[in-house]
């Protein structure tokens, strides 16, 4: 099984009763097929950057799980039909997790030369 990532936001208008039982359900959908669900972190309501169906906000929730195909196809065919989630971001954890920092060349500042003061 592979870990993934996965923020998706739920519409705004909702109550927080609903918000839950979006994000336990959510959860309900990996656990069902066989996954893990290692991180469940709401993140709640947020403005969004950019205008998404006539929305400016939305309640925010972050996942990180352990999955298999079959995890896979569940979550996206229940996502493509889900009326309360209207998007979503999905990436693979060793995407986004290096285990090498990236190299940086740090350039040496070239010696300037010294002015001299007239008093």
């Amino acid at each position: 099984m592979k870990e993934y990532e996965i923020l998706f936001i739920v519409k705004p208008h909702q109550s927080d009763e609903t918000n839950q039982e979006v994000v336990s359900t959510f959860e309900k959908w990996i656990t069902s097929t066989g996954g893990e669900v290692t991180l469940m972190k709401p993140w709640g309501l947020k403005e969004l950057a950019t205008v998404f169906d006539k929305h400016t906000h939305g309640y925010y929730v972050q996942c990180q799980f352990k999955a298999g195909n079959e995890t896979l196809n569940e979550i996206k065919n229940r996502l493509a039909v889900s009326e309360v989630i209207f998007r979503h971001l999905m990436v693979t954890l060793d995407s986004i997790q290096s285990s090498k920092p990236p190299k940086v060349k740090v350039k040496k500042a070239a010696a300037q030369p010294k002015v001299a003061v007239e008093g």
